[in-house]
């Protein structure tokens, strides 16, 4: 687990989670939260930047409860230190992960929880909650993609080349941003079918759930995605389909506000710097209008 060290006395704080072929880098987050009186910590997941390990294959898993044991452990330790109420905020594939947690969390017996905060909201940035296509192919699609993964779990995608997303990220390319290629690598790792398969059984599994948790969903106006182009990338969101993303999310989550940032990208707090101010300007609003601290 990272911590921003600012702010240690507070008994409130933001939890982040990163999405796939991710970790936490975002140090100007940090300090952002951190100027608003918020303690800061983040999780790198299972298989992910600091805890890749040499032994297993980096950004894979057994289940989706792998990374709710992340969550939940991380959780007791930050009640440790005192937070006593916190928001979780989650990107892409993580924002999944902790819709998934939050779902699980509400079934599991009061004795075999571990010490938490009071969770008062989730912050999805550009959340992984359907298939990368258009609502109309997903229906189309999905089944025969769930026969692959099934058929093939120990089978592998090995991207030949390096993402155009990527090209408007890192500073070796077109973007601003100088993270690590060996843990964020420019053409991704392997995508396992058996990883896929447990990403759309969570996703399928959220759509059966209601989550009550006060939820604010950020996403670009558009969808950039297939795009070879660099500058034709960069002016939305150039991993996912946003029209899906916001039919599953109203699927899901009862206490749902949405926020569309003109220009954002796929992570919207890598988006140019007047673009993530929006975001960052959008998210501090709603904390500011919901239920969370307005008592302390």
């Amino acid at each position: 687990m990272i911590e921003h060290l600012e702010n240690s006395e507070s008994s409130r704080a933001i939890l982040y989670l990163h999405g796939y072929t991710d970790y936490f880098f975002q140090t100007e987050l940090a300090e952002h939260f951190a100027k608003q009186g918020y303690r800061f910590f983040a999780i790198d997941l299972q298989g992910y930047g600091r805890s890749i390990r040499p032994n297993s294959p980096p950004n894979w898993c057994d289940s989706m409860h792998q990374y709710h044991d992340d969550i939940r452990i991380a959780l007791a330790e930050i009640a440790n230190r005192g937070v006593s109420e916190l928001v979780i905020m989650a990107h892409s594939t993580g924002g999944l992960v902790a819709s998934s947690y939050l779902a699980k969390e509400l079934d599991m017996a009061p004795e075999r929880q571990l010490p938490c905060p009071t969770i008062k909201g989730l912050i999805l940035n550009s959340p992984f909650l359907e298939l990368p296509f258009p609502p109309r192919l997903v229906k189309r699609i999905s089944w025969p993609i769930w026969v692959a993964v099934s058929l093939l779990p120990f089978h592998a995608l090995r991207a030949k080349k390096i993402s155009t997303y990527a090209k408007t990220l890192h500073k070796c390319f077109a973007g601003e941003w100088g993270y690590r290629l060996d843990w964020k690598p420019a053409q991704g790792f392997p995508l396992s079918f058996h990883w896929l398969k447990q990403v759309i059984l969570a996703q399928r599994d959220l759509k059966q759930q209601i989550i009550q948790t006060p939820t604010l969903m950020c996403h670009s106006a558009i969808s950039t995605l297939n795009n070879d182009d660099v500058e034709a990338t960069r002016q939305g969101d150039g991993v996912l389909d946003v029209d899906s993303m916001k039919a599953a999310a109203k699927q899901t989550f009862e206490c749902l506000t949405t926020q569309s940032i003109q220009g954002g990208y796929h992570d919207l707090m890598l988006s140019p710097a007047d673009i993530r101010k929006d975001y960052l300007r959008s998210v501090d609003q709603w904390l500011n209008n919901t239920a969370f601290l307005t008592n302390t």
